[in-house]
C-alpha cells in the first residue's frame, strides 16, 4: 500500500519534472528567438555596412571624377595658354619677315593682286568715290600705281588717299556714300586666317618641325 509520504514525494517529482519540461521548452524558445533576432541584427548590420560601403565607393568615385574632370579642365587651359604662348612668339617672328617682304620689290605684285580684288568688290557698287587708307611708307611708296590701276576701273570716280597706322601693310578701301568698308590690309588677312595658321603651328610643333 502507497503511504500518504510516497503520495506527496511522487507528486512532487511530477510536478518537478514537468516544470523542467516546461522549462526547457521555454529556453529553447528563447534560444531560438534570441537566434532569430542575432541574426536579424546581423543581416540589418550587413545591410547598414554595405549600404555606407557603397555611399563611400560612390563619393569616392564622384570625388575621382570631379578631380579627373578638373585635371582635364586645367590641362586643357594650360594647352590653350601654351598654344597661344607659341602662336603669338610665331607672329612675332613672321611680322618681322612681313615688314622686310613691305619693302621688296615683291610686295608691289602683291599690291596688284589686292587692286584687282578690289575692282571685283566694286564691281558690285557701281560708281563711286573711294578712300584708300594705307601706312605712310605705303602712301610715299605705292600710291601713285594704286591710283594708277583704279583709274583704269570706270566705277572710281575720285580717288583720295589717307594714312594710318592701324595696319602694316596693304590697304583699306572705303565707299564713304555707302557706307561701306573693304579691309585688304594684310592684317585682316592673318586675323581670317588664325586658325588655319595656328594649325599649321600646332602640326609642325607635333611634328617637331618648327624651329625656336
Amino acid at each position: 500500500m502507497v503511504t500518504i509520504e510516497q503520495k506527496l514525494l511522487l507528486f512532487s517529482k511530477l510536478i518537478n519534472n514537468s516544470m523542467d519540461k516546461s522549462l526547457n521548452e521555454e529556453l529553447k524558445e528563447m534560444d531560438k528567438q534570441y537566434d532569430l533576432k542575432i541574426k536579424k541584427s546581423m543581416d540589418e548590420a550587413n545591410q547598414m555596412a554595405k549600404s555606407i560601403e557603397e555611399r563611400a565607393a560612390k563619393k569616392a568615385e564622384m570625388k575621382k571624377t570631379e578631380s579627373l574632370s578638373r585635371s582635364k579642365v586645367i590641362i586643357k587651359r594650360e594647352i590653350i595658354v601654351l598654344k597661344e604662348k607659341y602662336y603669338y612668339t610665331f607672329m612675332e617672328t613672321f611680322k618681322k619677315r612681313l615688314s622686310d617682304f613691305i619693302v621688296s620689290e615683291k610686295y608691289k605684285t602683291y599690291l596688284n593682286s589686292l587692286i584687282s580684288n578690289l575692282e571685283n568688290l566694286l564691281n558690285s557698287y557701281g560708281e563711286c568715290n573711294l578712300v584708300i587708307q594705307l601706312t605712310e611708307n605705303d602712301k610715299q611708296r605705292h600710291a601713285d600705281f594704286i591710283q594708277k590701276e583704279l583709274s583704269k576701273n570706270k566705277n572710281c570716280k575720285n580717288i583720295e588717299f589717307k594714312t594710318t597706322n592701324d595696319i602694316m601693310g596693304g590697304f583699306i578701301a572705303v565707299i564713304p556714300d555707302k557706307d561701306i568698308k573693304m579691309d585688304l590690309s594684310i592684317d585682316a588677312v592673318l586675323e581670317d586666317n588664325k586658325t588655319y595658321i595656328m594649325q599649321t603651328i600646332f602640326e609642325a610643333l607635333e611634328a617637331g618641325d618648327l624651329n625656336e
